[in-house]
């Protein structure tokens, strides 16, 4: 009976920190997907062709229809979309098509959480680029880093900060060098 009763805590102490955990993924959920499934949680993916790149995705939800939608978690204190988040969520977008064979949306969430956290959580809609614009941006980088043209001034003070040049803020347009 003692062995029962331990096992029955074990069991009841897992469930309650998988409640827990459950919750907290649920709290983070863009309100348009509230019926989807998790389907894929800080998950790596690769691809070697047109492009060899690796994306690591935050979050990734099937819709009752089959269809993968992306989301992104940005803890900033503005809710505010940077161009290289849909850069990002592009190339996870197009990483994961490569692997996996499923049809992601070309429209992702970016979901935002304050560091203070006194503000609510709140997400915003991206249009995804599609494959021709990501295939530009890699070429543009690699000709850049090779000296074959030279990096223009970003448009205002505001995108300097964000993508300081020879990196990329979102580390998902290199090359995987493995």
């Amino acid at each position: 009976y003692v062995l029962a009763g331990f096992v029955a805590f074990v069991l009841w102490l897992a469930r309650l920190w998988m409640g827990r955990h459950r919750s907290g993924e649920r709290a983070s959920r863009p309100r348009g997907l509230v019926g989807a499934e998790l389907a894929y949680m800080e998950r790596l993916f690769r691809m070697r062709h047109p492009l060899r790149l690796v994306a690591r995705v935050d979050r990734v939800y099937r819709r009752a229809n089959g269809m993968l939608v992306l989301v992104e978690l940005k803890t900033r204190l503005a809710a505010r979309v940077h161009e290289t988040d849909r850069i990002q969520l592009s190339v996870q977008k197009l990483v994961i098509e490569a692997q996996t064979g499923e049809v992601v949306e070309p429209q992702a969430f970016v979901s935002f959480a304050s560091p203070t956290g006194r503000h609510a959580r709140s997400s915003q809609s991206v249009k995804l680029l599609g494959v021709e614009e990501i295939v530009a941006l890699v070429r543009r980088r690699e000709a850049i880093l090779e000296g074959r043209i030279e990096p223009t001034y970003a448009r205002s003070p505001m995108h300097a900060v964000d993508v300081p040049f020879g990196r990329s803020a979102t580390g998902f347009l290199f090359a995987d060098k493995a």
